[in-house]
């Protein structure tokens, strides 16, 4: 049975992409609230979270110096929420963007349709790699 996803690039706003079981592609950009990412998935209601990791590089450890992360907040709200509900959580690097196979014609038509930013551009390059390299076992 097909599954639907939600790919998730979190940092001051969170990028999303849904697909669900009929193939559908939605997406956007929730603000910068954790309560806002609580209702996307109970909206959502996906069988399957892929979400960017975040990691401190040592060369970047300096200039966050008072950052408070928020990135990493939403990904510990995603992941709890994910526990709570039973629903399997991949972690991606983000450097897995690069090998996505580039925007697709799916792509152009999301665009279109809803506010997208970056993170959202993001969020459907890692639904992308996902599908491509890690879904198999799930789907």
């Amino acid at each position: 049975m097909k599954k639907s996803i939600i790919a998730l690039d979190p940092g001051e706003s969170t990028g999303w992409v849904f697909v669900d079981t009929h193939d559908r592609l939605t997406g956007g950009t929730a603000p910068k609230n954790h309560l806002e990412v609580v209702k996307l998935l109970e909206m959502c209601s996906p069988d399957i979270v892929v979400i960017e990791r975040f990691n401190l590089y040592p060369g970047m450890a300096k200039s966050l110096a008072w950052n408070s992360f928020y990135p990493c907040e939403v990904i510990g709200v995603v992941k709890c929420y994910c526990m709570q509900h039973g629903i399997a959580i991949v972690e991606q690097a983000p450097s897995v963007k690069k090998y996505a196979g580039g925007l697709k014609d799916d792509w152009a038509q999301l665009k279109h349709t809803v506010r997208t930013t970056e993170h959202t551009k993001d969020a459907y390059q890692h639904l992308k790699y996902y599908l491509r390299n890690g879904g198999k076992k799930y789907i």
